[in-house]
């Protein structure tokens, strides 16, 4: 664009000259005695004949134009040249004053939105929490070698800033929020970035935490405050000395008063007979040497034991006496016994069935095996007289089938297997 822009304004100042030589032209001629010649000329291969008589080019045979030609002394092209050379000079100096100047207010525009977003990455993390907006105008400058590590010192600045605001005893959920998403979020090229945010987002949060645990003292919490102050020495053991060191001081100022509370909310808990909550409750403390919790414990553990055990066995009794229930259920029913015919309901056991009986007398002795809707299934036995049998027929193990006997004259004698019996 700027190559472009140049070249009009260079085409733009040699029409001017042009012109001007052109409108003056008849001064000019006049003033440096410029002298005037008539000829014949070639508009095809442009060569040049003295005598007005020819009508075509002896070289290209195209016809011959006439025209004026001005005639030049040896001192006037001299002059001319020069001219010409300052012309183009002076040309030169105005395009490169241009393009210089045009560089410099570009330069001076680029140095000046380059600080104006280095202090908007700043303002982003300091005051909006926006990283998501601070990642998008590093993108913007992606061809600027060093925006993006000036960039990250300003985050560097404004997260130890409000970090350092934590630790004086102010509240800053958006910062730790921030830094949760970077720390959660965030794929990094940069190992010694992962660091920092690491860093950081632990020592936000235990110096956010220790400032809760304050106001959980200032309300008489104790019992909470101890557990946050637990929390902050667990999360910053072997890493922040310091902050390990201020969260135990503050453990043993209020740790008789948090016991109390432990020991207080457990024994309401077993006075209702909630031995699992006051074993819940007791857990975390059993083994920081306080003899009463530790006792307190073990009863609750007890107790819980206890009632699970007694649970289990209820629940076995139970379970037992369900299954028995079933098999109960199962077991052979006689459901008529009228005129000599008997009929059993029973379920089989397997999938075989044996019937064996002896009958004596000189009536008829008949046994069916009948299916769930008490249609003949097997004709196990129908004679007349004395009679043995003993008969093994195919069932279907867990369905339901009758079995029915009808004797006259007689009596029988014998018993069955595949069944639940009775």
């Amino acid at each position: 664009m700027e190559i472009l822009l140049v070249s009009v304004i260079a085409f733009a100042i040699i029409c001017g000259i042009i012109y001007w030589f052109d409108k003056n032209k008849e001064k000019l001629i006049k003033k440096f005695k410029i002298e005037k010649k008539e000829i014949m000329k070639c508009p095809v291969c442009f060569k040049e004949y003295d005598d007005l008589k020819l009508k075509e080019c002896s070289h290209c045979n195209s016809y011959l134009e006439k025209t004026t030609k001005y005639i030049f002394s040896q001192k006037l092209k001299k002059r001319i040249a020069s001219i010409l050379f300052i012309v183009i000079i002076i040309v030169l100096i105005i395009i490169g004053v241009y393009y210089g100047i045009s560089k410099y207010i570009e330069e001076k525009e680029r140095q000046e939105k380059y600080n104006n977003d280095i202090s908007t990455c700043y303002d982003l993390i300091k005051n909006k929490s926006d990283y998501e907006e601070f990642s998008d105008i590093i993108k913007n400058h992606k061809d600027e070698e060093n925006f993006e590590g000036d960039a990250y010192n300003q985050l560097y600045k404004a997260i130890d800033e409000r970090v350092e605001n934590i630790k004086n005893g102010n509240e800053d959920k958006e910062l730790i929020n921030m830094l949760s998403d970077i720390k959660f979020s965030t794929i990094y090229d940069d190992e010694d970035m992962k660091n920092y945010i690491d860093e950081k987002y632990l020592l936000a949060q235990s110096y956010s935490n220790l400032n809760s645990a304050n106001k959980y003292i200032e309300s008489g919490s104790y019992k909470e405050a101890f557990d946050l102050l637990q929390q902050v020495i667990s999360n910053n053991k072997d890493k922040n000395q310091e902050i390990v060191d201020i969260a135990t001081n503050k453990q043993n100022e209020i740790k008789d008063k948090a016991f109390e509370q432990i020991i207080n909310e457990a024994q309401t808990q077993i006075n209702n007979q909630d031995y699992s909550s006051a074993q819940k409750t007791l857990e975390n403390y059993k083994d920081l040497g306080n003899q009463t919790i530790l006792d307190m414990y073990n009863n609750a553990t007890n107790e819980v034991n206890r009632i699970e055990a007694e649970r289990k066995a209820k629940e076995a009794e139970e379970e037992r006496q369900r299954k028995q229930a079933e098999i109960d259920a199962k077991k052979d029913q006689l459901t008529i016994n009228k005129n000599g015919k008997k009929i059993w309901k029973v379920c089989m056991t397997g999938n075989t069935f044996r019937f064996q009986a002896t009958y004596r007398g000189s009536g008829n002795f008949i046994v069916k095996l009948l299916d769930s809707n008490q249609d003949l299934e097997e004709l196990i036995v129908n004679e007349i007289g004395d009679y043995n049998v003993d008969k093994t027929v195919r069932v279907n193990k867990g369905e339901y089938y009758y079995i029915e006997t009808y004797v006259s004259n007689g009596s029988w004698n014998g018993s069955w297997w595949g069944t639940y019996g009775d």
